[in-house]
């Protein structure tokens, strides 16, 4: 039976976080990705999650569209149980290289000129006033996708990639395209 871990506001509505499988996570699972899943109400769930189909980010970003399912499930690091989270009560889910971020490490969240990554070099503005700027895959699937990946500027932060979901963001600006032809 499923059991409310928290509620996330979005739009004056509440939706909950489901622990729907309370089981400790068995060993010799697929493959899983780090993951901070920046909630709409500001909190954070560290965990692991397999809902990306490749562990090469990169590529993923580069050559094939990709969506998000409905819900997500994470694998929390404090209870090592699994919950799934609304993509509806996300801010952003973000693939880590690791759960320990240093505090004195300041994020470069802009490129100083065009990025050499091939994409469109995107700037964002989210809801709660965090601006940031990446790179996307250039095609039609952040458009009519609910969100989309975005790899951010500073290669040094331990933030590999981003899922940004759009209804979290206030503004969205196109500053750019590469592409090889």
């Amino acid at each position: 039976m499923a059991s409310t871990v928290g509620k996330a506001s979005r739009g004056g509505g509440s939706e909950k976080l489901l622990d729907r499988d309370s089981r400790p996570a068995e060993s010799g699972a697929k493959p899983s990705l780090k993951v901070v899943a920046h909630l709409n109400d500001g909190r954070l769930v560290k965990g692991h999650t397999d809902v990306v189909p490749a562990t090469d980010l990169d590529f993923l970003l580069k050559h094939s569209p990709f969506s998000m399912p409905a819900e997500v499930k994470v694998r929390t690091l404090d209870a090592n149980r699994t919950i799934t989270i609304p993509l509806s009560s996300l801010k952003a889910l973000f693939f880590v290289k690791s759960f320990e971020g240093s505090d004195s490490y300041r994020e470069i969240k802009f490129f100083e000129g065009h990025p050499a990554i091939e994409g469109l070099w995107v700037r964002m503005k989210y809801r709660d006033g965090e601006w940031t700027e990446g790179v996307i895959r250039n095609s039609q699937h952040f458009l009519v996708e609910p969100g989309f990946l975005v790899k951010p500027p500073d290669t040094q932060c331990n933030n590999e990639m981003v899922y940004v979901v759009k209804t979290s963001l206030l503004e969205f600006q196109v500053l750019g395209v590469r592409h090889t032809y």
